[in-house]
């Protein structure tokens, strides 16, 4: 029940159909596409195909062309083949926009159409009379009068006070070691 089958190596048809491939060329045997008549084959399929495929275009863009003169829409398998100028003639979804011209508009302080709701602009760093800004003091966040300008920056030294918040320590200075 177990013992050994053989098993031939290929079924009787798929025998024949190999050997159908080969060709005796010069006591030799030969695949079949690479003989004389097999390269012919191979060559006049593929430029039987790169013809078709040819004709396919320039027939079709002539067709697209026609109807498109005649004032027709142009077929579905041909319509790809103008450019979007030419269709716009008999189909306006390919027409570019209309360029559409105003006026500016001067936008109005703060928010509203034109301002895209900005602000009111801010006064600027500094007056004509070379004061810095100074704090309103509304937010609480700074004293009413503080300045928003370093006084380094101004160019001018601020006088220097022995005393204040910066007044040196009391006493002589430490002995050095």
């Amino acid at each position: 029940m177990f013992g050994k089958t053989r098993i031939p190596p290929y079924a009787p048809s798929t025998d024949k159909l190999i050997r159908r491939q080969y060709v005796e060329e010069n006591g030799r045997l030969i695949w079949f596409w690479y003989t004389r008549t097999g390269v012919i084959v191979k060559w006049s399929l593929f430029l039987g195909i790169t013809i078709l495929l040819a004709l396919y275009l320039i027939l079709g863009r002539m067709h697209a062309k026609k109807r498109v003169r005649s004032g027709l829409k142009p077929k579905a398998w041909n319509a790809w083949l103008l450019s979007r100028q030419e269709r716009s003639g008999v189909d306006p979804r390919y027409a570019w926009p209309q360029a559409s011209y105003s006026g500016y508009q001067q936008p109005a302080p703060g928010y509203g159409p034109g301002n895209y709701g900005m602000h009111a602009m801010p006064p600027p760093v500094y007056d004509p009379n070379n004061r810095p800004p100074m704090y309103d003091g509304a937010d609480g966040a700074a004293p009413m009068g503080g300045t928003k300008v370093d006084p380094v920056q101004t160019g001018v030294e601020p006088t220097r006070q022995p005393g204040g918040d910066y007044a040196p320590p009391p006493g002589p200075p430490p002995p050095q070691r």
